[in-house]
């Protein structure tokens, strides 16, 4: 379904591109699906004005994010075994699901706030930012880019959520970006290291490049703490967190579990 004017739209959609259930409004655009647990194959579709900046939540276990769906659509496969790991246990469970879509009031867009954050975003397609990109290979969900960029920070371990992180998976030129669809006033960056030692290790020092020009090399510590950056206020479309020099430890396996990026939208 395509949407209409200032009009936002919500379907799932079976495996057969069939609609399942649908809602369609200005905004909210609120979806109920009742009595049917989710299927392989299903999957949520969102129709909007082009550009929209919205507020977005897919399933009640999911953190709301404000995203920008540049096209104006957006598709995301409701996942199942492997793919869920990422997220909670109760996420897409049970037979009663609720979604919504919300545009912002113009005092909304002006708030300070993780412009980073986006719990729906997806690998291998950029119909929604923020957007997190890498290098690193890395094909389990546990270890993918946009476990970095979720909404959740918690450090002490590492495998299923809530200690899904971003992995390097054994590369020395591993980077991450991350994309934001449109132009923002970044401020401050704040670096989760995943902390599982002494499984972990961690790196002493990371290059920070923003899409402006701008880079810092900052020195981070051995702790699963916030560590924060301050960057701004710069104006840029992406950051980027590369030169990710490894502490000297026996431990293999350093990891990010969380970035923040602090500011406004432009």
């Amino acid at each position: 379904m395509g949407s209409a004017s200032n009009s936002i739209s919500l379907e799932l959609q079976d495996a057969s591109e069939s609609i399942v259930s649908e809602a369609s409004s200005p905004s909210p655009a609120m979806l109920d699906v009742r009595y049917r647990p989710y299927q392989p194959g299903d999957t949520l579709v969102v129709d909007c004005p082009p550009d929209s900046v919205m507020e977005l939540m897919l399933d009640k276990a999911l953190a709301p994010s404000i995203v920008c769906i540049p096209t104006g659509h957006m598709e995301f496969p409701v996942p199942f075994e492997v793919a869920r790991e990422p997220y909670g246990q109760e996420a897409f469970s049970g037979d009663c699901h609720w979604a919504y879509a919300r545009t912002l009031d113009s005092r909304e867009l002006k708030n300070w706030r993780n412009l980073a954050l986006n719990s729906h975003d997806l690998e291998g397609t950029d119909q929604c930012y923020p957007h997190a990109l890498t290098n690193s290979g890395a094909t389990d969900p546990r270890f993918l880019a946009r476990n970095a960029i979720d909404g959740i920070f918690q450090t002490c371990h590492h495998g299923r959520f809530p200690y899904e992180s971003w992995g390097i998976n054994g590369r020395d030129d591993a980077w991450l970006r991350v994309e934001f669809g449109r132009l923002v006033c970044a401020d401050t960056i704040a670096l989760f290291l995943r902390a599982d030692f002494p499984h972990d290790t961690w790196w002493k020092s990371a290059r920070i490049t923003c899409s402006d020009g701008f880079e810092r090399t900052v020195e981070l510590d051995k702790t699963g703490m916030p560590q924060e950056f301050k960057i701004g206020p710069h104006l840029v479309e992406w950051v980027c967190l590369s030169s990710l020099e490894k502490a000297d430890d026996p431990a293999q396996w350093p990891a990010l579990s969380q970035i923040m990026v602090m500011g406004t939208l432009s």
